[in-house]
């Protein structure tokens, strides 16, 4: 039976959204996506249908949750999907249940095991290179190198190239997390808990190349997908 994968959404002017590559590439890799709402009760109900979670990208995450006042450059917060994402990613994990978190995810997976984030990162990172992209979401414009002995390497390889769309990015890493993946300024791009079947968080849009081919970014779903069998 193929796996059942709840798909975090974004809020937008009075309703809520996600984008078409994270569905197609969930069935591309053979699970079944069912998209979970900003909700703050019933968590474990929902989660109960689901054999995984994918945590989606979207807005910054508000810095209270790890004690800092905002930066002057940070950018739209939405509190009530940040307490819906934390509660959503706590249940995930208290059930071992494979969770993968996609930009906004990876900070998202950061906090909740109490690291914290870069606000912005092109004025808190000297000799940072450009991570958020004009150029279209297919594109991939910087090289990341994945370290050794990783989940993540174990299934795309050593170097990989990606597309970015971010300018906060994980600063201090949360209880029990190792990072999986850097950029040359060293940014880290992928962060992963060996203590879970598959939890693993990465800053780039996979999914905006997986469904145009890029054989990384869809061994990366096909991985998920297989955790969440």
């Amino acid at each position: 039976m193929n796996p059942i994968i709840g798909i975090t959404m974004h809020p937008s002017e009075g309703r809520q959204q996600i984008n078409d590559a994270y569905i197609d590439s969930i069935i591309q890799a053979g699970g079944i996506p069912l998209c979970i709402p900003i909700i703050q009760h019933g968590i474990n109900e929902v989660l109960s249908k689901v054999d995984g979670l994918l945590l989606i990208g979207g807005y910054d995450v508000n810095p209270k949750y790890f004690d800092e006042d905002p930066h002057p450059k940070i950018g739209r917060i939405e509190t009530d999907r940040d307490e819906s994402d934390f509660a959503l990613l706590q249940q995930a994990l208290t059930l071992n249940m494979p969770v993968l978190a996609i930009c906004r995810g990876i900070q998202v997976l950061n906090v909740q095991l109490g690291g914290s984030l870069y606000q912005d990162i092109p004025s808190q990172v000297d000799g940072a290179i450009q991570h958020t992209q004009n150029s279209a979401r297919k594109e991939k414009v910087h090289h990341i190198e994945v370290l050794e002995d990783t989940k993540l390497h174990s299934i795309v390889g050593e170097h990989i190239m990606t597309n970015s769309f971010h300018h906060q990015s994980v600063k201090e890493l949360g209880e029990g997390l190792i990072i999986s993946a850097k950029t040359n300024d060293g940014i880290v791009e992928a962060i992963e808990h060996p203590n879970y079947s598959f939890c693993l968080g990465v800053q780039w849009h996979p999914e905006e190349l997986a469904i145009h081919g890029d054989s990384p970014s869809k061994k990366l779903f096909e991985a998920f997908v297989t955790a969440c069998s």
